[in-house]
């Protein structure tokens, strides 16, 4: 599908790859297509993707759009109407797609047939299908049913103007063909298919189980329609491309329950030939999605089924795959570097450069909230001033934080109780603390489970590199936002800062692992405590220090280093480095300084100006001075932080 234009940054391969892929009709045949699905937490731009995608469209192919969210409790059949009616509309090149069976159906739904009473319903509709009166003579009656069930709740606003679009073109061959199409939707009897018409209207207000039924049959009737649209001698030379669905917030349990009867009526059809693409977005997972997918957060499992595709694969993909399969996952987590700054650079923000991605992590929520904050000040925030980012507020007008803004648009679905525990847990380095009542100081941790499931659902979870399986652990940015919150709690509160990491420091004393327990007490600024801790391949200037022990102590470094910290707002890093060390003996002042640098500028907000990289490369360089083979990775270590 041609178009220029500039992407929405991070997603070009599935606004542009993607949907000219799936709109292609190979040899001007459809064939089968997955139902794509973007997924992504609140903010992450998927609702921002299907309008990119809409624009394409516009005047190109016939397209619907639908927000679950906006469209109340609605059933499959009445979302199927509104998008057929929205399909229909004139493109040209395409023309107008008619729905005459799926009108049909909507028509004797909405008409509301005394069903009691079969001869009165037989007649009524001998009244409006009648051989040999054109239904167009009688246009008023049919349009004033419509416009009562329209008021009454059966049929939407525009049914009038889709019963009149209708009856322009219904002559008697047509309503026969029509009347034969309701046959062959239906059971296969060979009954009158006035009866069963008459049928479908009370079945509408039958058991759960007719409801459903009355759904399967619309959706039917939909496929049958769009597959005469574009394989019909009259139309398929023109209609060279798929017509596009996009559906916004599919995880409600209409756009699910839609989705589901969509694919259903699929299966019915028999005919491997797609002719509508379908992509949408959740929030959500879906469980319908186990076994074929792994749900972004988890390890993999026996069966090891593929994690959702990066917009980056979706790009490949799009040039290269063939089986796409019932379902089709994207997902649209993070931007990457690149891709924030293209973001910043169409603003006039001004931040030191790689800021906004090392702090969100990527994430387009955050982003445009840090983005519109900063917009708004008096003065642009400039070295020290940069370690208070996240307390900026938008002015009296908005005076909630950039922090609890970005928070609360994140976990606005969580009870405030489980918010709070999921302030405290997120002192531990993955989601270990959940359910932990010591950790906690909760009489309910993670509320029954609810927590857990809440984070893996809504796709907040992240599974980081640490071992052959990873490790789960809460998504960097929700994390950095959680982590800020509890900096903020009474110092001599149960849940505040220091109560929670010697809680945390305890708990892994007690398993015997030291290193975990070292993390706490950095993050308590006990950095003598890290350094006797670290110390032991360093103590005899003599004794060479062997590659397999510099893996194993870099290792250790590493964790310990990631733990998280409080910047103080005023403070000089280079000050503050030299201040955490001063306790420290002066043979240990090389790695005390590294210790204390490295865990300061791995915050984004600790270091903000990059200052400290010249002390981090010469600490390395002073630990590697003639200690052997495993000096080597010092020294490569030193010269990651001189580039």
């Amino acid at each position: 599908m041609a178009g220029s234009g500039r992407a929405l940054s991070g997603v070009r391969g599935i606004a542009w790859g993607l949907v000219d892929e799936l709109t292609r009709r190979p040899g001007g045949r459809g064939r089968e297509l997955p139902v794509v699905v973007a997924l992504g937490s609140r903010g992450t731009g998927k609702t921002a993707l299907l309008g990119r995608i809409g624009e394409r469209c516009e005047n190109r192919v016939p397209w619907a759009v639908l927000d679950f969210e906006e469209s109340g409790e609605a059933r499959p059949s009445k979302v199927l109407t509104e998008l057929a009616f929205d399909l229909s509309r004139d493109v040209r090149q395409f023309g107008r797609i008619a729905f005459p069976r799926l009108w049909l159906c909507g028509l004797v739904l909405a008409g509301n047939l005394n069903t009691a009473d079969r001869p009165r319903a037989l007649a009524g509709l001998n009244e409006l299908m009648s051989k040999d009166r054109p239904l167009e003579r009688h246009r008023d009656q049919v349009l004033e049913l419509a416009r009562l069930a329209g008021e009454a709740g059966g049929l939407p606003g525009w049914a009038p103007n889709a019963t009149n679009t209708l009856l322009n073109g219904l002559d008697w061959l047509s309503r026969r063909r029509m009347l034969r199409s309701v046959r062959r939707l239906s059971t296969g009897s060979a009954r009158d298919p006035r009866d069963l018409l008459v049928d479908l209207s009370k079945k509408d207000r039958g058991s759960p189980a007719d409801r459903r039924a009355v759904d399967d049959i619309v959706f039917d009737a939909f496929l049958a329609d769009l597959h005469q649209a574009f394989t019909g001698r009259l139309h398929h030379l023109r209609r060279t491309a798929n017509c596009v669905i996009l559906l916004d917030n599919a995880h409600t349990p209409e756009g699910r329950a839609f989705l589901s009867a969509l694919l259903a009526a699929r299966h019915r059809f028999g005919v491997a030939a797609d002719h509508a693409a379908v992509f949408a977005t959740s929030r959500t997972w879906d469980v319908a999605w186990n076994g074929t997918w792994r749900r972004p957060g988890t390890p993999p499992n026996g069966a090891n089924p593929p994690l959702p595709r990066t917009p980056e694969e979706a790009d490949r993909d799009s040039r290269t795959r063939t089986d796409w399969g019932r379902w089709y996952l994207v997902d649209l987590g993070r931007l990457d570097a690149a891709d924030t700054e293209d973001v910043v650079s169409r603003t006039e923000v001004d931040l030191p450069p790689g800021l906004p991605h090392r702090l969100t992590r990527g994430h387009l929520g955050g982003l445009r909230t840090l983005l519109d904050i900063v917009a708004v000040q008096d003065e642009p925030p400039r070295g020290r001033a940069l370690r208070g980012l996240l307390s900026l507020t938008a002015g009296p007008d908005r005076p909630v934080s950039l922090a609890d803004e970005a928070l609360d648009a994140l976990v606005q679905d969580l009870p405030p109780p489980l918010r709070e525990d999921l302030v405290t847990a997120s002192a531990g380095r993955g989601i270990e603390f959940l359910s932990d009542p010591t950790v906690l100081a909760s009489a309910l941790p993670d509320g029954g489970g609810t927590l857990y499931a809440f984070l893996v659902n809504n796709f907040l979870l992240a599974l980081e590199p640490d071992g052959d399986g990873g490790r789960v652990a809460l998504d960097p940015w929700l994390r950095t936002l959680l982590l800020h919150r509890l900096a903020r709690r009474a110092e001599d509160s149960p849940v505040g800062w220091t109560a929670v990491h010697r809680r945390c420091r305890e708990y892994y004393e007690g398993l015997g692992l030291p290193t975990e327990a070292r993390y706490h007490d950095l993050a308590l600024g006990d950095v003598g405590a890290v350094v006797a801790h670290l110390a032991g391949p360093f103590a005899k200037a003599d004794h060479p220090l062997d590659q397999p022990t510099a893996r194993a102590w870099l290792r250790d470094l590493d964790l310990v280093t990631s733990a998280p910290n409080r910047p103080a707002a005023d403070a000089d890093p280079l000050s503050q480095v030299e201040k955490l060390i001063e306790d420290v003996p002066a043979a240990d002042a090389a790695l005390a300084r590294l210790i204390a640098a490295l865990w300061l500028h791995g915050d984004p907000l600790g270091d903000p100006g990059d200052t400290l990289r010249g002390r981090i490369a010469n600490a390395y360089g002073a630990l590697a001075q003639h200690r052997g083979q495993g000096s080597i990775l010092l020294y490569d270590r030193a010269e990651r932080y001189r580039t």
